[in-house]
């Protein structure tokens, strides 16, 4: 590992460069990165010579409601801070200097310091925070996995008083990396992310802003609800201030993702736009398609237009999916009429009752990511329509096609004015230079998220670049 103040000279194989010579903090802002992540069940955290360490209960050194550096503070600071530490927590912070590059060997995930290191699902997929000031993340270690880091509302839970983002990655027994930057659950600051294939040009960069910080945190804590005002930030309190860099307002702002759940708007937020959906797929089948699972045709029961028997073991008022493509009731009629009929696939189910709800939609889970691979790809076409506002068009007409291989020229009609759309993805996509961001968790499809590498590319990487960007221009 190298601390090299003057940029980075030469190319090492498969190097993480942590990049802090983009960033306007002053000189001398305590930053940290921590990596952690999981290979099948097993999980990892990179220490402070690169190497990859198993997590272990002994690595909760740090007694509850202490901190590094709580000396420096002041008692009412102390105060402040300490809820941010509600259980004894292991320390993987890495310090990494404002004004240089820490220079790390991704190499050193390899299948002699992780025996179980492969590909596929058993790649390491772990993430880089990043944290900001003096409040460390701390992560509590437990029998299976840990206590993570979380958003919250600045009222104490682990990690909510912390100033911190990450980025999302994988790697591979082969060297492959795939990341991406995300605001999925809440943005803090403004990360870059950058990959170099070896022997080739650089990918685009990702995650670059055409907003300040500022600007960002303030359109949204002064936006209506449910998508902005208070209740969509969190603020720095005037006790813990010391604790942060000076002229931060706020710690972050927090998704519909992180917000909805609570007993706000958001919980029938969609609700309407499901109802006229669900009813116009009782007269016309809503035909998905994706390359890997291809079509798969949904209706409504008791449906409209021909004369189709209810499926035995029907949950009433739910989506029934078959295999193959159907565009209307009576090709569906014919093909159940016909020698070789298609089967029921699937059922898609809310998460209280038979349709699926709003808040099935924010999170993109429950049966929207359930069942083989086929049903996880209907409902992530299906969640990422209602959050950009294309299933209900503004004069009422509901989509019966969604085919995951041939949107992109649908982007444009993306979060249309009129129509019932997740804002907070709304305004990231329009903050990132190149349109691409991770605002929901099924962002990436039709090649929204910002990836690296882009979809249907591989990297072996001869470099992976994370670069810290600017809090106050």
């Amino acid at each position: 590992m190298k601390n090299n103040s003057n940029g980075v000279t030469g190319t090492l194989e498969a190097q993480l460069i942590i990049d802090l010579t983009q960033t306007d903090l002053p000189i001398g802002t305590p930053v940290y990165i921590y990596i952690v992540g999981l290979v099948t069940s097993t999980f990892y955290y990179i220490d402070n010579n690169g190497n990859p360490k198993i997590m272990s209960t002994s690595d909760n050194t740090i007694p509850a409601q202490t901190f590094p550096g709580m000396d420096k503070l002041s008692s009412a600071a102390q105060n402040a801070i300490a809820p941010n530490y509600p259980l004894h927590w292991a320390d993987y912070s890495i310090p990494v200097q404002v004004g240089g590059n820490l220079i790390l060997n991704l190499g050193n995930i390899n299948t002699t310091t992780i025996p179980g290191l492969g590909t596929g699902t058993s790649a390491f997929s772990g993430r880089v925070y990043f944290s900001v000031g003096v409040p460390k993340l701390p992560f509590t270690i437990q029998n299976s996995g840990y206590t993570a880091p979380v958003y919250g509302n600045g009222s104490g839970v682990t990690g909510s008083l912390t100033l911190y983002d990450w980025i999302e990655f994988s790697y591979d027994s082969e060297g492959n990396f795939n990341g991406n930057t995300t605001q999925v659950n809440q943005f803090g600051f403004p990360l870059t992310l950058t990959g170099t294939a070896v022997g080739k040009a650089p990918y685009p960069t990702q995650g670059a802003l055409n907003t300040s910080r500022k600007t960002i945190l303030r359109t949204i804590a002064t936006a209506n609800a449910p998508f902005g005002n208070n209740g969509a930030v969190v603020p720095v309190t005037t006790n813990a201030a010391p604790a942060y860099p000076d002229n931060i307002n706020y710690l972050r702002a927090i998704s519909p993702v992180t917000i909805s759940g609570a007993n706000t708007s958001m919980n029938t937020y969609f609700d309407a736009n499901i109802a006229t959906a669900y009813t116009a797929w009782q007269t016309t089948p809503l035909v998905t398609h994706d390359p890997s699972t291809k079509y798969y045709t949904g209706v409504v029961f008791p449906v409209n237009g021909a004369t189709i028997a209810t499926p035995a073991k029907y949950p009433a008022g739910s989506l029934a999916f078959y295999k193959g493509n159907y565009a209307t009731m009576q090709e569906l009629a014919t093909a159940l009429s016909s020698n070789t009929p298609p089967s029921v696939a699937f059922f898609l189910t809310g998460s209280t009752n038979n349709i699926i709800t709003s808040n099935d939609i924010w999170q993109c889970a429950n049966s929207l990511a359930s069942g083989d691979s086929a049903q996880k790809n209907v409902g992530k076409m299906i969640g990422a329509a209602f959050n950009r506002g294309v299933v209900v068009s503004t004069d009422g007409t509901v989509i019966t096609n969604l085919n995951d291989s041939t949107c992109s020229g649908l982007v444009s009609t993306f979060y249309s004015a009129g129509t019932t759309y997740n804002q907070w993805a709304k305004w990231f996509h329009e903050y990132n230079t190149n349109g691409l961001a991770y605002g929901f968790p099924y962002d990436d499809v039709c090649n929204q998220n910002p990836s690296i590498p882009p979809s249907g590319k591989t990297l072996v990487a001869s470099f992976i670049r994370i670069a810290l960007g600017n809090f106050f221009s």
